[in-house]
């Protein structure tokens, strides 16, 4: 294993170790000793990658945030129709639900955060923009080759995408046992694409 493997390497111990005690402890009230300890590794060894907490929490929070990105640039770089590369995207996210829920109470504080706090603001700021441009832009193609109406508005159509996955999240942490999360998910996306399909398949109204 070369310096740079062994760097990665040991990085991704040190989040995951972090995740699991952000988990169960909250942001706050977690100690970087107890994540040491998770990782099997001394508290110094953390400080030579993490200079603080804080950077322990954001970069666990942009590796979240990433692995969304990369399942909707998957869903962005897929051939298809529109509406089954955004159906590919929240189908993984579906898939993926069991690995997500213990990490949801990390997002939300940090999501917290951002209200106190410009730094962590802007994290947030480039993850939800990235968000809604990919999104746009598979709306723009489906607007583009007909199979969805002209006159949709790709960015606001984007946005409401993304509040739907949100909403239903949020939902489905506080009030698991009343929300069917891959139900609620397939049943919104069926609502909006029954109002963005171009049933004429003609490009103008």
């Amino acid at each position: 294993m070369t310096d740079s493997e062994h760097t990665t390497a040991r990085r991704e111990q040190i989040l995951e170790a972090a995740a699991t005690i952000f988990s169960q402890f909250g942001l706050y009230q977690a100690r970087m000793e107890d994540i040491a300890a998770a990782a099997g590794v001394s508290k110094g060894t953390i400080y030579l990658y993490f200079k603080d907490k804080d950077s322990l929490i954001q970069a666990l929070a942009e590796q979240l945030f990433a692995q969304e990105l990369a399942n909707l640039q998957r869903a962005y770089d897929t051939t298809g129709t529109a509406v089954e590369r955004l159906t590919s995207f929240y189908e993984t996210l579906i898939a993926e639900e069991a690995e997500v829920l213990p990490l949801m109470p990390i997002l939300y504080e940090f999501y917290s955060l951002g209200l106190r706090r410009d730094d962590v603001r802007a994290v947030l700021a480039v993850f939800m923009e990235e968000s809604v441009s990919l999104l746009q832009a598979i709306i723009q193609e489906g607007v583009a080759g007909g199979e969805f109406l002209a006159a949709t508005d790709a960015s606001k159509t984007a946005r409401a995408l993304d509040a739907l996955m949100s909403g239903a999240v949020l939902q489905w942490v506080y009030a698991p046992e009343e929300v069917d999360i891959n139900a609620q998910l397939r049943y919104g996306l069926q609502l909006i694409f029954r109002g963005l399909l171009n049933h004429t398949g003609e490009q103008d109204e």
